[in-house]
């Protein structure tokens, strides 16, 4: 009877093993099969090695056949209708930062990594703080940013230097105010008679900047992005007319060019071919310059004010659809390949775009980026307005007039005023 009751409990947990084995190959199975479409716009297929990271994760999991497709927008807006409708192109969709996501939120189109995904090998308190908070979303992670930037002054520093505007020690004097920027910029102009050869200033006013653009240098005037006592971007205070103004007198007095407004590379491509001398823009063309024209040259300023009261950061993030039928083998490319140091360092180095986990940017200890590093612990976000992609359209267009003197300042303020008085600037969720 006894021998009986032994052979009863043996073979009970033989059973129950084989049920958790069972269960635990079927898990495995789930992520281990089947096709993994990572969606990223194509400028991120060269800035980070996206196809090789698909490859060296196909060889760790072998059925799963992962591909990188690009796609138009980095904002993921493209997705939309796709998700709502219960379909999806790509289980991954890497691109925009909170407040492009937020707008998927309200819907219930995307997961919360807070459910199955920080653990012993990627924690919350590995990535950088003020990065990981730009994913997310009324107290929920709906998205996981991949890359980071901030939003600086990237100037050549042979020209300052020319200019008399570094030291003694042969740094950079930033700028203190818009009206020194000004002075900077009518300086660092170069004219041959009548024809400009050099623009003392570039400013990305294009569609995939000017939201940034303007809410890094109202910070750094304000001390806020927001009209006193609102949620609102601020477009009514005396310090976003002075801003508006000043943009506005450097095109018209020939110090910075519009060209931006037509091909958002303008500012870039002429920085490059050594027509401009200071560019506003994401602090990541620092090294994308000095790779081209010599690290002795390019250096980096604060937009003024914010090294005080802090810029713009934003991501380049990710997100995953609830559609998606591989949800598991999503978040392990996620985890084992995007948050590589590999490949974070790798992207710093060569385009400039920040690691998100505090451990990629051990070594890294060039005076540049820890300048850098310092200006994100303080940055600021753009709001999580539901109606944001609205208000962007509208800013394009607006600032564009009031730069090119299409329209006074006060019309080009007035009508933003008017915007964001009627769309809906609550997150959707409360």
């Amino acid at each position: 009877m006894k021998k009986m009751w032994i052979l009863s409990i043996v073979t009970l947990l033989m059973v129950l093993t084989a049920s958790v084995v069972f269960a635990g190959a079927q898990a495995e199975a789930k992520v281990e099969s089947g096709e993994l479409t990572v969606g990223a716009q194509a400028w991120m297929l060269e800035k980070f090695k996206l196809d090789d990271a698909a490859k060296k994760f196909m060889v760790d999991h072998p059925q799963i056949n992962t591909k990188v497709t690009k796609v138009e927008h980095a904002d993921t807006t493209s997705y939309i209708l796709q998700w709502s409708s219960g379909k999806t192109s790509v289980d991954i969709a890497i691109g925009g930062s909170r407040e492009q996501a937020v707008q998927y939120v309200p819907r219930d189109l995307v997961i919360d990594f807070d459910k199955g995904f920080f653990d012993d090998t990627l924690r919350r308190e590995d990535f950088i703080p003020a990065f990981l908070e730009l994913g997310n979303i009324e107290g929920k992670q709906y998205m996981i940013p991949m890359m980071g930037e901030v939003m600086y002054i990237v100037v050549r520093k042979d020209y300052m230097r020319e200019a008399g505007l570094v030291d003694a020690n042969d740094k950079v004097i930033p700028a203190k105010t818009w009206d020194e920027l000004y002075e900077y910029a009518k300086k660092l102009t170069k004219k041959d008679g009548n024809t400009i050869t050099r623009l003392g200033l570039g400013i990305d006013w294009g569609y995939d900047f000017i939201h940034y653009t303007y809410l890094a240098c109202l910070q750094g005037l304000n001390g806020t992005i927001y009209e006193k006592g609102t949620n609102k971007i601020d477009f009514t205070s005396a310090n976003a007319k002075k801003l508006v103004e000043v943009w506005a007198k450097l095109v018209k007095d020939g110090y910075s060019t519009k060209d931006v407004f037509a091909d958002t590379n303008a500012a870039r491509t002429n920085f490059k071919s050594g027509n401009v001398a200071m560019h506003l823009t994401a602090h990541s063309r620092l090294n994308e310059y000095a790779d081209l024209l010599g690290k002795d040259k390019i250096s980096i300023m604060p937009i003024p004010g914010t090294a005080q009261n802090g810029s713009v950061a934003f991501i380049h993030g990710m997100t995953i659809p609830k559609v998606s039928e591989n949800q598991e083998a999503a978040k392990m490319f996620i985890k084992e390949r995007l948050m590589d140091k590999d490949y974070q360092v790798w992207s710093l180095e060569k385009y400039g775009k920040l690691p998100v986990l505090s451990r990629n940017f051990e070594g890294v200890d060039s005076p540049e980026w820890q300048e850098i590093l310092a200006a994100v612990q303080i940055a600021k976000t753009a709001p999580l307005y539901k109606d944001f992609a609205k208000l962007q359209k509208d800013m394009q267009i607006e600032f564009q007039n009031g730069i090119s003197g299409l329209q006074p300042v006060e019309v080009t303020l007035a009508n933003l005023k008017k915007s964001i008085d009627t769309i809906d600037i609550t997150t959707g969720l409360k």
